[in-house]
């Protein structure tokens, strides 16, 4: 019965609300809208603590808006430079501080939308709300509302509606727009807005910001099919910026033109862009781009080290986990994969084997997301340890429980690839053929389940009574379907069973697998061609697979392959490439050690890397310990102290040496509150089995909350341990309230013995996937801290 009268309350609350004017964002409402915005949904995906002004952003940057107090307009500017650095979360946070202060400045709302400009949907609420403010603006203000309206495609009539001030009528006309933008001409509303940046920038040539949105909306409209006809022209008004504010992260705009064009280009500014916005990760990030393309990997990595460090500087002072933070896992990736390239092997995997271990969720952070941090992490850790032959630390990887076997076929075949080859790999035949068994296993188990999935498609098309064409038809697709992961699970097959011959000195056997398994790399094969004596085609093939930008372990294989083969000569020019660019690689790691006979047999050093000194065109480089630590590490929780219904209190203090979960409710008149709390009940003795003591920690007094779970029937009371909060202290704390409105949030806080927070959920919908969550917590709390550090 609560939860029935709850949730009709919710909606009926939140109804009440979209109803009222959009007016101060900070306007107190006498409706509770349990985490819910009061002012649209998209607020509900935005920020919801308020800005500060951050160092590390440029000078350079000024978006003058008239009626802003020095304040505002301090966080305008800073909401600009931040969209200029992609830090569009960031960016929507200042601008709504603006918003915060002055609740009818359209041009906040007109942010707002900028730094949606990869979520059109979103992003065309706040242009609407942007028109709805924009009626007294003169006309350089109304030109840039007018320019992003357009884009928007709000008609005449919308904007009518939108300024006319009754809010049934505003809200209407604002639903009609965001789900208009669901569909919208990204080539045409693309061309038209460059069109209305250029009248900008030729009616206010002073107006710098016109000039880098107009750049970068060229390069932005490239990416939605509109070719850049001039690559040298967009860059010679990039030239006009620079001139009059020569260290405006507008360089960031210079990388993304050059980066697939010709990259040399841009060295300059991928060299300076760092410096311009410091605080932004992102501007270190992006001249990794250009050095990688040049192949220039110690600099690429340098780059992208410097973004890591100041992403994790931001994440440790703002109580941020890494899976809420934007671009975080690419950089990361790629990081790993630029020390990789450059032979810093024991840095490389400690990386990736930090970004496994990182706190996940089941939305933000999976293990089967090729593009979340853990996903990326799995293939950089066991892509690095194969390429420098790490047989014994890629075992214990595979069986310690870091990369974990999981239901995802994708990530079960790279595992048992990766373990299968590494026990053939250490001759440990019994163990690899065990892993063979496995994956011989999983193809049988896909083929059952394709035979299952055709016999449901043709029981589905002789219910429906379909005709023999479309019976057929259904019969392909389910096939299909179930096509590509079988096709993976073969030429797994082959790939280990080319080890088992490999391992069993057969070359033959071994290269006719290799062959057969699409997607070998070439160092297998030409083993197998080494080991039958065809030493020249072993040298062949990995000279072509050297390609345009060699890196340290293909320079090494193919120098073992030269040395081999005998030939003398250009073993000395490969080695002398492999010495540049592996100045300071792992001479320990396996495959580098084997190099220690080919550099015994050139009277070359035991250590026979050459020096690296800094590039000329990189100089003025700060020390990357100045930027912010390596990694990312749990911080400490803020302190608590709560009054429990029983009467007692409890305090982190007193928290010490036993792990806890903090359950923030937002009072049982929330309907999804009490189905979270009625979720997590049944589980709390397998937490506490796990050593994890469980609270929940509500918004109301202890008396109410008291009064309110004793009114239940017994079967029906909530069987967590409940604390009151209701001064709001600990939602703050844990950054579970949003400034902007001043309401609490719902959140969800794992925290450790050591009273570190290992993972959290803030949001205006409670966390409920408590099953999922067991096995996180059990997963953080066995893992070390600082798993995969340095």
């Amino acid at each position: 019965m609560r939860d029935t009268l709850g949730r009709t309350y919710l909606t009926a609350a939140i109804a009440l609300a979209m109803a009222h004017p959009l007016h101060a964002q900070d306007e107190a409402s006498p409706i509770d809208t349990f985490g819910h915005s009061r002012h649209g949904a998209e607020f509900d995906e935005g920020p919801r603590q308020a800005a500060y002004l951050m160092r590390g952003l440029s000078p350079q940057v000024h978006f003058a808006v008239r009626g802003l107090s020095e304040e505002a307009q301090r966080y305008f500017d800073q909401g600009i430079c931040q969209q200029h650095g992609f830090w569009y979360f960031e960016a929507e946070r200042s601008f709504r501080q603006v918003a915060l202060l002055h609740p009818d400045c359209a041009l906040a709302y007109l942010g707002m939308c900028l730094a949606n400009v990869e979520n059109h949907t979103r992003g065309s609420g706040f242009a609407a709300q942007a028109v709805q403010r924009s009626a007294d603006l003169q006309a350089r203000e109304l030109a840039w509302v007018d320019a992003f309206a357009d884009y928007h495609q709000i008609t005449a009539a919308e904007r009518t509606e939108l300024q006319c001030g009754d809010a049934a009528r505003i809200e209407t006309a604002r639903q009609a727009i965001i789900e208009r933008a669901k569909s919208h001409d990204d080539q045409k509303t693309g061309r038209d807005l460059v069109r209305a940046l250029e009248r900008i920038v030729n009616e206010w040539p002073e107006d710098l910001e016109a000039k880098a949105f107009l750049i970068v909306q060229i390069w932005r409209n490239s990416r939605s099919g509109l070719e850049i006809t001039s690559h040298g022209a967009v860059d010679a008004l990039l030239d006009q910026l620079l001139a009059v504010a020569p260290l405006h992260p507008a360089h960031h705009f210079r990388v993304h033109l050059w980066d697939d064009e010709k990259p040399e280009r841009a060295v300059r500014s991928a060299a300076t862009l760092g410096r311009t916005a410091p605080g932004i990760a992102h501007q270190w990030h992006m001249g990794g781009h250009i050095f990688d393309r040049l192949g220039r990997f110690a600099d690429a990595a340098w780059q992208q080290e410097a973004s890591g460090r100041i992403d994790h500087a931001f994440m440790h002072r703002d109580r941020v986990m890494p899976y809420e933070s934007h671009n975080y896992g690419h950089n990361q990736e790629w990081l790993s994969r630029s020390l990789s390239a450059i032979g810093r092997v024991h840095d490389a995997t400690a990386l990736a084997a930090n970004m496994v271990s990182l706190p996940r969720h089941p939305k933000r952070n999976r293990v089967e997301a090729s593009e979340d941090i853990a996903g990326y992490g799995r293939v950089r850790l066991l892509e690095t340890l194969e390429a420098f032959e790490c047989w014994p630390e890629l075992i214990a990887a595979c069986t310690g429980g870091l990369v974990e076997a999981t239901a995802d076929v994708g990530e079960q075949v790279r595992r048992l690839q990766a373990l299968g080859t590494a026990q053939y790999r250490s001759n440990d035949l019994a163990a690899g053929d065990a892993v063979l068994a496995e994956a011989e296993a999983l193809r049988d188990r896909l083929r059952r389940d394709r035979a299952t999935a055709i016999d449901a498609a043709e029981d589905a098309a002789e219910a429906r009574k379909a005709s023999r064409e479309d019976r057929s038809t259904d019969l392909v697709t389910a096939l299909k379907k179930h096509d590509d992961t079988l096709q993976r699970a073969f030429d797994l097959l082959q790939r280990l069973r080319g080890e088992a011959a490999l391992a069993r000195n057969d070359g033959k056997l071994a290269l006719e697998h290799f062959e057969r398994a699409s997607g070998t790399p070439p160092w297998p094969r030409a083993q197998a061609e080494m080991l039958l004596g065809e030493h020249d085609k072993a040298v062949e093939r990995l000279t072509t697979a050297l390609g345009e930008k060699p890196k340290t372990q293909t320079l090494a294989r193919l120098c073992i392959a030269l040395h081999r083969a005998g030939k003398t000569e250009e073993l000395c020019t490969r080695f002398l490439e492999l010495q540049k660019i592996a100045g300071h690689a792992d001479l320990d790691a396996p495959l580098l050690q084997r190099l220690g006979e080919v550099a015994a047999a050139m009277n070359l050093p035991t250590d026979w890397r050459l020096p690296q000194p800094p590039a000329a065109d990189v100089a003025d480089r700060p020390a990357l310990d100045a930027l912010g630590p390596f990694r990312w590490q749990p911080q400490a929780a803020p302190e608590f102290d709560l009054e429990r219904t029983d009467g007692t209190r409890v305090t982190l203090a007193d928290r010490r040496g036993r792990p806890t979960l903090l359950v923030f409710y937002l009072g049982f008149g929330c309907a999804h509150c009490v189905e979270q709390l009625r979720a997590f009940g049944p589980k709390v003795e397998a937490f506490t089995q796990r050593g994890i003591d469980m609270f929940a920690i509500g918004n109301q007094d202890a008396a109410t909350v008291r009064e309110l779970q004793d009114g239940l029937p017994e079967d029906q009371r909530i069987s967590l341990r409940l604390c009151a909060d209701p001064d709001h202290v600990a939602f703050r704390a844990f950054r579970a309230f949003d400034d902007f409105e001043g309401m609490a949030l719902h959140a969800t806080v794992l925290i450790d013995g050591d009273g570190r927070v290992r993972w959290q959920d803030v949001s205006a919908e409670p966390f409920v996937d408590v099953d999922w969550l067991l096995a996180e917590c059990e997963r953080l709390l066995l893992l070390p801290a600082h798993a995969g550090s340095r």
